[in-house]
């Protein structure tokens, strides 16, 4: 997350800071006074340096080698003049410029050199700006003690200097400083100051920026709500303001919070408009970042590869911007990814790499997470005594970052901002009234005629609107019923219809069968002997027809009762067998020879009962199909966690139009080979019972080249 460190404001070098303001003539004309900068120098030419230092700081963010370039000139035409207050003033903007490209043995001279003059000048608003100087140097630099001393020796300058907006300005810079620090408290306590003074002063620019940092602390605390409602008020005030510096970092923040919030797509989106931003802009300090948020997305979708590349990428422009706040990020997020791909070496050296950093940056939040990472690489070296005692550490410092004193500021200064912004709302709202009031009283009446016939008119619209709304609602539900009725009374003629089909097509040739053995035996055609060589036979057709009852009984249950799961863990060869077994008069009368590829790894999770009958109609289907003297192949294979079987036959084959209707109840029998009869309804049962256990059913045939049915079932563990 990046905190706002630039206000993008003119009163630093305006007012006190440089002699005798001139009213504003534009950029335009400023570009103009540069025309003469090869002129003589006179003690009257101090306005034309003030105008070039406006010009230099007018182009400090969004374009800093032109307001070097201006700083260099109005310095050199200082110095010729002997103009110091000119000078000082130009030495404090190449100290911005140099801080914001991360020169910051250069910004630090340009600073020393400002207070130098402006102590000899004894001018006290020159004095705090080169101190608020120095200090953003040591936080950049991370030496935040040395940086909040120096914000507190301006903000005591500012204080009896009576300035509410240099006030402002500095609170916010400390409260940065704070949080970057990790005391979230003095943070926001800080953020809320400045934030009353610009809500006071109507100071969009400087409110925005504060806005921004209260939502990097609501970031830090994890209320992501909270944060992007910030982001959001400050961003939609830089977007009004054509704010480039503040827009990306209101994308970078939304983004991260995005992130957190695992929206990792949306949250791309918002680093890429940043990271554009930042490049335009030459923003080394957030491109970054930039790069560290991106490793952070292809960390977290799983782009092992990408993420090491842009945390590398991070590591280098932070250590190129000199910036051991974000360089410690990147380490950490380095940690992370190795953690994660078990690499606990390389977790190991960039977490002491990040906790060394961190210490000496004394950030709480930043010292958390890599002690965090630490314990997990030593964890997972088998050090369990050294990752017991940092993760013991992890958890004393989360404590202390957690402290609900911030959450109590938060809710009190909030309640305090808002009356605030509302008192002024107010005291605008009574200025305007005041100057409608007349107005007003003459429409009032007006307003309150059209108010009460229009009140009139909706009140007999509502009673209308109502009695026509409960009459609608009133058939929509004789309407539903009469539906829903008539839907029980389809799939109960429907049930009916496959109950009575495969009875005659299932049970129609055993019992023929047993009728003509005993009809021959009432007749006495047959002899005892022949009658004895057929009890066999005939007991085990009865035996088939008792289990296909059975397993018929059973599948009716399953549709007209709610019985309890019978899913259990079977082997697909041991149905193959007994329904060969069962079958195999049928396969001798068309001489059709069964080829058998299923074997003990073929273990499905179903009910064996009902997936007998899907096998039991796969093969009586081919059968009835099958050219005499053919062949028909069962087998299954292994897909992954499921189990395909398939029952392929070289018979008479289906047209595409046959195709789709065969599950969908619509397909007329046909006969087979031998002209054979069946129902046409055998296929919707087996559909039926397949998908109940999750599996899948399909065919795939052509005509006159054969047909192959199969399902695909859940693989048993």
């Amino acid at each position: 997350m990046k905190p706002i460190r630039y206000l993008f404001i003119f009163f630093v070098f305006c007012g006190s800071v440089a002699v005798g303001k001139p009213p504003d003539e534009g950029v335009d004309s400023l570009k103009k006074l540069l025309n003469i900068s090869a002129a003589p120098i006179r003690n009257s030419d101090t306005t034309t340096i003030n105008r070039i230092n406006e010009l230099a700081d007018h182009y400090y963010e969004s374009m800093p080698d032109s307001s070097t370039y201006y700083a260099k000139v109005a310095v050199d035409l200082s110095k010729k003049s002997g103009y110091k207050k000119g000078e000082a003033a130009g030495n404090n903007i190449l100290g911005r410029v140099n801080s914001f490209n991360g020169k910051y043995d250069e910004a630090q001279k340009n600073y020393n050199t400002a207070l130098n003059i402006y102590t000899t000048l004894n001018n006290q608003l020159g004095i705090s700006e080169s101190y608020m100087g120095l200090g953003r140097v040591q936080d950049f630099l991370g030496n935040y003690d040395k940086a909040i001393n120096y914000f507190h020796l301006a903000l005591a300058i500012r204080k009896k200097l009576n300035n509410p907006l240099e006030i402002a300005h500095c609170y916010a810079i400390i409260g940065i400083t704070y949080d970057n620090k990790g005391d979230f408290n003095k943070a926001l306590d800080n953020y809320f100051h400045s934030l009353t003074i610009d809500l006071r002063l109507n100071n969009q620019l400087a409110a925005a920026d504060n806005y921004c940092n209260i939502g990097v602390v609501m970031q830090h605390l994890e209320l992501y709500a909270k944060a992007l409602e910030y982001f959001n008020k400050a961003n939609a005030l830089w977007l009004k303001l054509d704010d480039k510096q503040g827009i990306s970092t209101a994308y970078q923040n939304i983004g991260e919070v995005l992130l957190a919030q695992k929206q990792y797509d949306k949250a791309l989106r918002y680093f890429k408009e940043a990271g554009a931003m930042y490049h335009e802009l030459g923003d080394e300090e957030g491109i970054g970042l930039i790069y560290y948020n991106i490793g952070l997305y292809h960390f977290h979708t799983g782009r092992i590869d990408s993420a090491l590349h842009y945390l590398n990428q991070a590591v280098s422009y932070s250590k190129k911007s000199r910036i051991p706040y974000n360089v410690v990020n990147a380490y950490i997020g380095l940690a992370t990814v190795y953690n994660q791909q078990k690499d606990f070496l390389n977790a190991e050296k960039y977490a002491l790499l990040a906790r060394e950093t961190a210490d000496k940056l004394q950030s709480l939040n930043m010292r958390a997470d890599a002690v965090l990472q630490l314990s997990i690489a030593l964890a997972g070296l088998n050090n369990f005594r050294e990752a017991y005692a940092q993760h013991n550490l992890y958890l004393r410092l989360q404590d202390s970052l957690k402290n609900d004193v911030s959450l109590q500021k938060l809710s009190s200064y909030n309640q305090m901002l808002d009356f605030e912004a509302n008192q002024r709302k107010a005291s605008l709202k009574e200025k305007y009234l005041m100057e409608k009031l007349a107005q007003q009283r003459r429409t009032n009446i007006v307003y309150g005629i059209i108010i009460l016939v229009v009140t009139i008119m909706l009140i007999f619209y509502y009673n209308a609107k109502r009695k026509q709304f409960e009459a609608n609602a009133q058939l929509a539900e004789k309407n539903k019923e009469v539906i829903e009725q008539a839907e029980k009374l389809n799939d109960l003629n429907h049930l009916k219809d496959r109950l009575i089909g495969i009875l005659a097509h299932d049970l129609r040739a055993p019992l023929s069968t047993l009728r003509g053995v005993f009809s021959l035996l009432t007749s006495k055609d047959l002899t005892t002997d022949e009658f004895m060589a057929m009890v066999p036979k005939v007991f085990v057709k009865l035996e088939q027809t008792s289990d296909f009852l059975d397993t018929l009984l059973f599948w009716i249950n399953s549709q007209v009762d709610n019985i309890e799961d019978t899913t259990v863990s079977f082997c697909l060869c041991d149905v193959v067998d007994e329904e060969l077994n069962i079958l195999d008069e049928q396969f001798r009368l068309k001489n059709i020879t069964p080829v058998n590829n299923v074997n003990n790894e073929h273990t499905v999770l179903a009910d064996p009962k009902s997936i007998r009958i899907v096998i039991h109609n796969l093969l009586t289907n081919a059968i009835k199909f099958s050219h005499c003297n053919s062949e028909i192949h069962i087998a299954a294979t292994c897909l992954d966690n499921r189990i395909k079987f398939s029952v392929q036959d070289t018979g008479v084959g289906m047209n595409a139009s046959q195709l789709k209707k065969l599950f969908a109840g619509k397909m007329v029998s046909q006969l087979g080979t031998l002209n054979e009869r069946g129902t046409g309804m055998g296929m919707v049962f087996c559909k039926d019972l397949i998908e109940k256990y999750n599996g899948t059913i399909y065919a795939e045939s052509e005509p006159g080249t054969g047909t192959t049915f199969s399902f695909i079932l859940p693989a048993a563990k």
